[in-house]
């Protein structure tokens, strides 16, 4: 994979192997995260697949709550994030929320 240029403030440090492994770090990372997050949906659709009829109000919203990233506004976050994906941030993008919506109701692309 090419990294493209990291920090506009300190250009010698796109040469820096120890800040692109970081970055690499940083994307696996995020990929492990979009995988758990699309198995603790899996996990409350089966349980809400399993609950007495009292409790089946459960809703989709409720099957996505409590699943925020607190580190959004972390500044080496928005840095990986404009760095590998020009500034989106990858647990936000369309396809990847849009198969998180769609295992709330048991439909599963198995993407993550």
């Amino acid at each position: 994979m090419i990294i493209p240029l990291a920090w506009d403030e300190c250009p010698e440090c796109d040469t820096c192997e120890l800040i692109h492994s970081f970055l690499e770090l940083t994307d696996l990372l995020v990929r492990d995260l979009q995988h758990l997050k699309a198995e603790t949906l899996r996990a409350r659709y089966q349980l809400r697949k399993h609950l007495d009829p009292e409790n089946s109000w459960i809703t989709s919203v409720d099957m996505l709550s409590n699943l925020e990233m607190p580190h959004y506004d972390n500044m080496a976050y928005q840095e990986y994030m404009r760095v590998y994906y020009n500034g989106g941030d990858p647990l936000e993008f369309k396809e990847f929320t849009d198969s998180m919506v769609h295992l709330t109701d048991g439909i599963d692309d198995e993407k993550y």
